[in-house]
């Protein structure tokens, strides 16, 4: 039972994002779809079960697959590999450091392959965006400065932290440190 309930709020919420992404609003969509705003809300918060009829008339609404909405059916659309010989150099902010762009310009998420040269840093004073912000190290040492507190990151070692709090990094290692930095929303 407690697997089902998982199963219908993972649904409600996919349907809740992919209704959100055609940007119409919870009564225009169910307006369209042919049932009332409540049992849409009901839907999307994984309070009430759709009929087989209802869910096809969502699927259909949202140009998707039933098997989509459930997280059974994956087609092209919704998985892209991005290759090593494939990845879209970023122009680097600073010298001495280099990224490149992994997503597809589709996603919403950003996430980047970053090589800091020795001694880079992103200067001595902090900066901050909306968004939140993690960082994995592949390799080397790096210092992470967020608000006003510094922490050493090694090979292995992850941080996250909500991109509006001051930050700022610096390279530590006498060789070039590696790492994939992801934030949310994408631009940062």
């Amino acid at each position: 039972m407690k697997e089902e309930r998982q199963i219908d709020c993972c649904l409600g919420l996919q349907i809740r994002r992919q209704r959100q992404q055609t940007g119409k609003t919870l009564t225009e969509a169910a307006q369209a779809i042919g049932i009332s705003p409540s049992l849409l809300s009901q839907i999307e918060r994984g309070i009430v079960n759709p009929s087989i009829s209802t869910l096809r008339a969502i699927a259909d609404y949202l140009k998707t697959f039933i098997g989509v909405l459930l997280g059974e059916r994956i087609t092209e659309e919704h998985v892209q590999v991005v290759r090593k010989n494939e990845r879209a150099r970023s122009a680097a902010r600073a010298k001495g450091l280099r990224f490149w762009t992994l997503p597809p310009s589709n996603s919403k998420l950003s996430f980047s392959y970053r090589e800091y040269e020795p001694g880079f840093s992103t200067g001595n004073k902090p900066h901050q965006h909306e968004g939140e912000e993690c960082l994995f190290v592949l390799k080397g040492k790096l210092e992470m400065t967020v608000a006003d507190k510094k922490f050493i990151l090694e090979q292995g070692d992850f941080i996250w932290f909500f991109s509006t709090v001051p930050h700022r990094s610096r390279n530590l290692a006498k060789e070039k440190s590696t790492a994939i930095l992801a934030s949310a929303p994408s631009g940062t």
